[in-house]
């Protein structure tokens, strides 16, 4: 860990934040040589709240501290933090706001609130990416959305997981071929993990009670080759 000095933009206090990991952009960095000039040479992927008056990502890197960062491929990594397709970030909460309008874009296609989701997920920040995750659920046939949903819910134990779980279960068809198996996978064990609350569906047309089930990974192994799936069951 690096004990990172910042300064709230928001309400001028200075702050020390215990930081993981830290992405420096050297020719940035050569160039530094006040507040304004470190803050765009460094990325934290992780969401930066100031302790005083809850502002998020609104920080400027003190230059002494930045000073004292040297490149050492684990703690700090040498680059510039950029997006997938290469738009260049500062913040994650930069990051985050461009992946979002970019879904609101195009609301129905599953990808953007997947990205939404994932992004903001590393960035500490899981109240958005379930935000976006449940955004790309609602669209008929996506599935990685549906299953970090269902997930999430089941490890809440909130009262409608088992039908956020069903409705994974029955898009596990959809699944792009190499990541099925393992979809497959965590979808069995969400049912186990639901026990008595599991619900029955039909693979292939033949009924499937999770109540009767012993073998959890030779479920998963169906549902990876499944044709069709649906509810229904005893």
């Amino acid at each position: 860990m690096i004990e990172l000095g910042v300064i709230c933009s928001a309400c001028g206090e200075a702050a020390t934040h215990s930081v993981g990991a830290i992405l420096l952009d050297q020719d940035a960095a050569a160039e530094a040589d006040d507040a304004r000039g470190w803050t765009r040479a460094v990325y934290v992927p992780m969401s930066i709240t100031c302790p005083s008056c809850a502002a998020v990502d609104e920080h400027r890197i003190v230059p002494e501290s930045g000073r004292a960062l040297v490149v050492d491929d684990q703690i700090v990594m040498g680059g510039r933090a950029a997006l997938s397709d290469g738009t260049p970030i500062h913040t994650p909460s930069e990051g985050i706001a461009l992946l979002r309008s970019r879904a609101e874009l195009r609301p129905d296609h599953g990808l953007g609130w997947r990205a939404l989701g994932n992004f903001a997920l590393r960035a500490g920040r899981s109240e958005e990416a379930m935000e976006a995750y449940h955004r790309g659920a609602a669209i008929e046939g996506e599935l990685t959305c549906a299953l970090a949903v269902a997930t999430d819910a089941v490890a809440r134990g909130v009262e409608a997981a088992p039908e956020l779980v069903l409705r994974a279960v029955e898009r596990v068809t959809l699944a792009e071929p190499r990541f099925r198996p393992l979809q497959a996978a965590q979808l069995a064990e969400l049912l186990r993990k639901l026990g008595a609350r599991a619900p029955a569906f039909l693979i292939d047309g033949d009924a499937i009670d999770p109540r009767d089930v012993r073998d959890w990974q030779r479920l998963g192994e169906q549902l990876a080759i499944a044709k069709t799936i649906r509810q229904g069951g005893a």
